[in-house]
């Protein structure tokens, strides 16, 4: 019976709120309670049986199925139904079964209070009061019976009174064991409640006084009130920044004080508080001499021995919302100011882009000025000549005419002869000397001028530069060789790569020699691969000073600012090739060991301008 049930498990035997429990070893004296009742109502059954007396049979049998129904319960666990059967046999056994047999004297009588009080302790009361009506109601109907002589007791056998008696007396003691165990267990679980209940209140007792220190010692303003809102307790912080005396404050409800400035923020605060609190929900509270100041307030609801309290803690954000409103003011000012500068930078950045653009301008003007200065005077000499020969043939011609008239012998023809051919020969050299310089100088003009995409052959541009440049090196002991092979054809922007080319040339004459060297510049390519030239420029003049390179092609970068260097130069040509030209443009140069320059474009240059719109040279 043991294995079935744990010693230390508790049973439920009543269903009411105030439940009693039985532990493992009740439920074994229940059992002891069956058995005892059965081996005692089978002795008496076999005691009447064979002293052949008749009365007392029934109740045996009684006995016998109640404790057989009773070992079926415990069986199955039913340990309520078991002791309902046992209290409601001790009540109804003895007196059905008794009466008739022992009279009003049965020893069973005597279990029948014990057995009703029982039932209202372990059963309930409507169990105690049925019972009681009912052996009421027996009693009174045997009693009648037995006045009238309809029921006639009979003494039984006086060793079957003492076997019921003391089973009687076996049962009664092991209920009341049954009983005992249980009123322990109850006692027990009761002095563990008190205990319980004892900690739980030192608990609450320290957690109420660790949370007034808390609340008194708060930085923060703060309020504390009960279900309706009246206010309990404020601490002085509360006091001294809303200026409120708290004996003002104590028992009056918030909804009268007129702390909030909008009765529909404290209507959401007050509604959150009793659900689930409010967290940093910002609110306008009026100060006791009527000032208004924002506040982020922060509540929450408990439930204490004396009823439901709140506590709400204030922020003052008064102070941080004027900065940041000062903040935006400012930030906007900033705003307004940074978009004027950036206005005036913008115009005076175009403004700058439109002086540069000027001067580069200027300086392509200024080089083709140059240009012309140099042409004039590289054509005052063939053009001079062919005005002195053309002068000397009209004298040779009138000489001619008066021979003529005077006799004109052979001597005299052939000498005219010869001197109109060897004119005319010398005249020939002059005016093509002349047309050249023209042809390669109306080249250049119209190519920088108009800047139009072209076919053209490398070793042409590179001649046109020397012929144009041709007046300007006979002033000098410098030399410029043309070494670009023919054949090499660029679909892309003459005009600015002869730009490029002569700001080079004049880049070396200005600062890679000095007035008494011997210079020599090369200009020469190759191709690189099948869609890209590689042109270079150099010279063996004294070369760039190392912490100068990276600013050479910086625009107004110059070493030679005041003395006819302008710093525009070699930017120019920077901004053609990696510009128009789409191309890119390094510089090697060491002190002592002159300079060259590396142009590498593609042979068709990018542009809007199609193979079909190419402007033929002239």
């Amino acid at each position: 019976m043991s294995d079935r049930v744990s010693d230390s498990d508790d049973l439920s035997i009543q269903e009411s709120p105030d439940r009693i429990r039985i532990t493992a070893l009740g439920v074994n004296l229940l059992y002891s309670i069956a058995l005892t009742a059965f081996f005692a109502c089978g002795l008496a059954l076999a005691l009447n049986f064979f002293l052949n007396r008749g009365p007392g049979s029934h109740g045996a049998l009684a006995g016998m199925a109640t404790s057989a129904i009773l070992l079926i319960c415990l069986k199955r666990h039913a340990y309520r139904a078991a002791i309902a059967i046992i209290l409601w046999g001790f009540s109804l056994i003895p007196i059905v079964f008794g009466l008739p047999t022992f009279g009003f004297s049965a020893p069973g009588l005597l279990f029948v209070p014990l057995a009703i009080m029982a039932a209202s302790w372990a059963l309930s009361v409507r169990h105690a009061i049925a019972m009681a009506a009912a052996v009421l109601v027996a009693c009174s109907i045997y009693s009648v019976l037995i006045s009238n002589g309809t029921v006639v007791p009979s003494e039984p056998v006086m060793y079957v009174r003492l076997i019921m008696l003391v089973g009687c007396v076996i049962i009664a003691l092991l209920l009341g064991l049954v009983g005992v165990r249980a009123l322990r267990s109850e006692f027990e679980q009761v002095r563990e409640l008190a205990a319980s209940l004892r900690r739980q209140t030192e608990d609450l007792q320290r957690s109420q006084a660790s949370f007034s220190s808390l609340f008194v010692s708060n930085p923060l303003p703060a309020i504390s009130g009960d279900k309706e809102g009246r206010i309990t307790d404020v601490n002085p912080a509360f006091l001294d920044a809303l200026g409120y005396q708290k004996e003002a404050l104590i028992g009056r409800p918030v909804a009268d004080l007129g702390l909030f400035v909008y009765e529909e923020e404290r209507r959401l605060v007050a509604k959150f508080t009793m659900r689930s609190g409010v967290v940093g929900y910002p609110v306008t509270l009026a100060l006791y001499k009527g000032e208004k100041r924002h506040f982020l307030i922060s509540t929450a609801a408990f439930e204490l021995a004396e009823g439901w309290r709140f506590v709400a803690l204030f922020l003052d954000q008064t102070d941080r919302l004027s900065a940041e409103k000062a903040q935006h003011i400012l930030t906007v000012e900033l705003e307004q100011r940074v978009a004027k500068r950036t206005a005036e930078l913008s115009e005076a950045l175009q403004n700058l882009k439109q002086t540069q653009t000027d001067l580069v301008q200027a300086e392509k003007l200024a080089s083709l000025g140059s240009l012309v200065a140099g042409i004039a005077h590289e054509l005052n000499t063939p053009v001079g000549n062919a005005l002195m020969i053309s002068s000397t043939l009209l004298d040779q011609e009138r000489q001619f005419e008066a021979s003529l008239v005077a006799g004109l012998s052979r001597k005299a023809l052939n000498q005219f002869l010869f001197n109109i051919r060897d004119s005319g020969d010398i005249l020939d050299r002059n005016l093509r000397r002349t047309a050249d310089l023209i042809n390669s100088f109306k080249q250049i003009a119209v190519d920088q001028t108009s800047e139009q995409r072209r076919a053209f052959d490398l070793h042409e541009i590179a001649h046109e530069v020397f012929v144009t440049l041709s007046p300007t090196l006979r002033k000098t002991k410098h030399v410029l060789r043309n070494e670009i092979p023919e054949g090499i054809v660029l679909n892309s922007f003459p005009g600015p790569l002869e730009q490029v080319l002569m700001n080079m040339v004049n880049n070396s004459l200005r600062h890679a020699f000095a007035e008494e060297d011997f210079g020599v510049m090369r200009m020469r390519a190759e191709l690189f691969g099948n869609k890209e030239v590689r042109i270079y420029f150099g010279d063996n003049g004294k070369g760039i000073a190392k912490e100068h390179l990276p600013r050479i092609f910086d625009p107004f970068f110059t070493t030679k600012l005041g003395q006819g260097g302008s710093g525009l130069g070699l930017s120019i040509a920077y901004n053609i090739v990696t510009g128009m030209l789409g191309g890119r443009l390094d510089v090697h140069s060491e002190l002592d060991h002159g300079t060259e320059f590396m142009i590498e474009i593609p042979l068709t240059a990018p542009g809007d301008a199609a193979p079909g719109q190419e402007q033929k040279e002239s």
